[in-house]
């Protein structure tokens, strides 16, 4: 896979377990991308660099609010932030209530880095 230089794009790092947070940052910032780490819905929706981001890869459960609630909840507000759903545990409704929502992708854990990275990069041009 080529490497992407996505210096200047800021992605959103939504999951409740720190392992996957670490991970994916690492991933994200060694092909440049800045990042934003969040265990929870309600820390995103706290943000005040919630306008600044242009990519978000979002668990879709959540302690408290759930990755889709937020979601929809961000959507309804009018901000629509390009989102790859994660998840160990979503069963086949819930992926296609992702897509309904306007999800780009859904990727079970362990995520295939490859595609998202190859999907980040199609979606914010880097």
């Amino acid at each position: 896979m080529q490497k992407v230089d996505g210096t200047g794009t800021l992605v959103a790092i939504v999951d409740d377990e720190q392992s996957v947070r670490t991970a994916l940052n690492n991933l994200l910032r060694s092909v440049n991308y800045e990042t934003l780490l969040f265990e929870s819905a309600e820390a995103v929706l706290q943000s005040d660099m919630l306008g600044s981001i242009r990519f978000m890869v979002l668990d879709v459960k959540l302690k408290g609010v759930s990755g889709i609630e937020l979601f929809e909840q961000l959507r309804t507000g009018g901000v629509t932030i390009p989102t790859v759903f994660i998840s160990g545990h979503a069963d086949l409704e819930t992926q296609l209530h992702i897509a309904r929502a306007g999800a780009l992708l859904f990727l079970p854990k362990p995520v295939d880095v490859e595609l998202l990275l190859k999907t980040i990069e199609d979606i914010v041009g880097a």
